[in-house]
């Protein structure tokens, strides 16, 4: 009796420690609503009404829900869907997708619900016409006109983004001078300028204003006596131009530093009016400035017309120019030639020449036939991979024309014929010969990663005088650059024999560039060789000079450069600086 009554209290205790367990769970448990005490991942599948699909959420997008299956589930548009209670209709489905609209109260993912059936919508196919031929449209519609073709884009400049693009101007200041060691008192001689560029725009029309212009000064103690004093004036204008380019036509008016694709200065007036298909026709004229000191001059007009060609859409990009001009000198006809160029671009490569062809007068008075190829020429480089191979060939005689020998001797133009011992001071006239100078030049370049050498050589000679002099030389260039970032070496070599004077020798010498290429530094080391053959004797040059290039900011610029050579024959000290300055206006 004992042992079984102690079993009976054991069961006891036990029964009474499992009630005040569950008793303990229940009053642990948080009080809430009907929904927050049910299992949100599904609802009881006993409680499905009958002929219903079972549905689960899936993703919930602003009032939009998504719940699986969809149409291959048996849940289509129209049915509605019970999830907790709350009905949701059926908007859209997919194969495996249907979409509820959920409103302002969403349920949550994976929440489950039923969907009501409902029959699947017949959808009708609606067929599409048979598209027409393509020969239904040809010539449908007119051409229209390309708006680029009626539009005149403004001038921009290249520069900050915030610089004003009507006004552009630059400021260049550049002094140097020639130094003589040991040499005569007062022949030293220093040059300064003071040059300022300026393109501007000022007006709504368009109506462009371009200055290019120079104030100089020479220095010397003997400056007056020196010859040359044409050629040193103290205001020189390379360009004052008025330019208006009203759509497709363009007229300038004042002094253009080119005035067709071949021809120089010109004080005067030129007109070019694109045609379309790339090609355009201009006319000019005006007055030729002295050649010398370049002011305004009255004794000789030039004027002629032009017509260009220039395709940039096209694969060889090509470029042609035919330009006929003629002049007058003191009131008579003086040039007459007919000039052009060309350029093609295919591939990498480019392929280029020139010609000129002058008309001369039966009493000209250099002998010259009445007509000459006066000028022609051709150019040709290639690209291949890291590689580089150019070529240039021209022949050109003396430049002839009634106005220039206003200017010049006439050994200039043609070989003259001695003045009689009886008469030295007597004109020497041409004796009907002119020198036809031939140049020839070749060279090739490659780059491997930061090295790049180029080599090459020239030949120049006459064809028509065979007594006049020439040379034949070779050159070769190596450039070292970004070793460890901000060091670079460089050197060069040359070598020419010529009727004269053979020449021989090399530069070398390092480079840094500094505090991210705000500073720039070289020096190099120059030797030179010569032998004159009147004396069979070598001359050695020896020389050291360096370089500073200052770089501030976009805006400024500054350099300083000196050079020390001492020698057999020449002792002296080259210094030059400039200063540029091209403000942000």
């Amino acid at each position: 009796m004992k042992r079984r009554r102690t079993r009976t209290t054991g069961g006891l205790l036990y029964g009474v420690a499992c009630l005040c367990t569950s008793i303990g769970a229940n009053a642990a448990r948080p009080k809430g609503n009907a929904r927050s005490q049910q299992n949100p991942s599904h609802a009881p599948a006993s409680n499905s009404p009958l002929g219903s699909i079972l549905v689960t959420v899936v993703e919930t997008a602003g009032s939009r829900t998504y719940v699986r299956p969809g149409s291959t589930g048996g849940v289509h548009p129209g049915a509605v869907v019970n999830i907790l209670g709350r009905k949701y209709p059926v908007i859209d489905s997919s194969d495996s997708f249907a979409v509820i609209d959920s409103g302002d109260s969403p349920p949550r993912d994976q929440d489950q619900g039923w969907a009501t059936v409902v029959e699947r919508q017949s959808q009708n196919v609606v067929e599409v016409p048979k598209p027409r031929p393509l020969d239904t449209w040809k010539d449908a519609w007119t051409a229209e006109e390309a708006p680029a073709d009626s539009q005149q884009p403004r001038f921009v400049p290249l520069g900050d983004a915030e610089r004003n693009r009507r006004f552009d101007v630059q400021f260049t200041f550049a002094a140097g001078g020639l130094i003589p060691l040991g040499g005569p008192v007062g022949s030293s001689l220093g040059e300064a300028e003071l040059n300022i560029r300026l393109r501007a725009a000022p007006f709504a029309i368009p109506l462009g204003i371009t200055l290019d212009a120079s104030l100089q000064g020479w220095a010397a103690a003997d400056l007056a006596t020196r010859v040359g004093a044409s050629t040193r004036p103290l205001l020189y204008v390379r360009e004052l131009l008025a330019s208006y380019t009203p759509g497709s036509l363009r007229a300038d008016f004042g002094r253009m530093p080119y005035a067709a694709s071949t021809l120089g200065a010109l004080d005067g007036v030129r007109v070019e009016n694109r045609v379309g298909e790339g090609f355009s026709v201009g006319a000019f004229g005006g007055l030729l400035p002295n050649p010398l000191s370049g002011a305004p001059s009255l004794d000789a007009q030039r004027f002629g017309v032009e017509a260009r060609y220039s395709r940039s859409d096209v694969n060889v990009r090509p470029e042609a120019a035919l330009v006929l001009h003629g002049s007058t000198f003191h009131g008579l006809l003086d040039e007459r030639r007919l000039s052009g160029q060309f350029s093609l671009y295919p591939g990498p490569s480019r392929l280029g020449g020139y010609f000129e062809v002058s008309n001369f007068d039966a009493n000209n008075p250099w002998g010259a036939s009445a007509l000459e190829l006066t000028a022609a020429g051709a150019d040709q480089s290639i690209r291949l991979g890291n590689f580089e191979i150019g070529a240039r060939f021209d022949v050109r005689q003396p430049e002839r024309s009634r106005w220039l020998a206003a200017f010049l001797p006439a050994s200039w133009f043609c070989t003259t014929v001695p003045a009689p011992g009886s008469n030295p001071t007597a004109a020497e006239p041409c004796n009907g010969s002119v020198d036809t100078r031939a140049f020839g030049e070749i060279d090739g370049s490659v780059m491997l990663g930061n090295l790049s050498v180029v080599v090459g050589g020239l030949t120049v000679t006459d064809l028509t005088t065979k007594t006049d002099p020439n040379m034949v030389g070779a050159f070769a260039t190596a450039r070292l650059a970004r070793i460890d970032r901000f060091l670079r070496l460089e050197a060069s070599a040359n070598d020419s024999r010529s009727t004269y004077v053979d020449m021989w020798g090399g530069t070398a010498g390092p480079g840094v560039s500094l505090l991210d290429d705000w500073l720039d530094v070289s020096a190099y080391y120059r030797l030179a060789v010569l032998t004159y053959s009147a004396s069979n004797v070598s001359l050695v040059q020896h020389g050291v000079g360096g370089t500073v290039v200052i770089l501030p900011s976009s805006q400024m610029l500054f350099t300083v450069q000196a050079e020390g050579m001492t020698g057999n024959d020449t002792k002296y000290l080259t210094l030059f600086g400039t200063a540029m300055w091209r403000p942000n206006l």
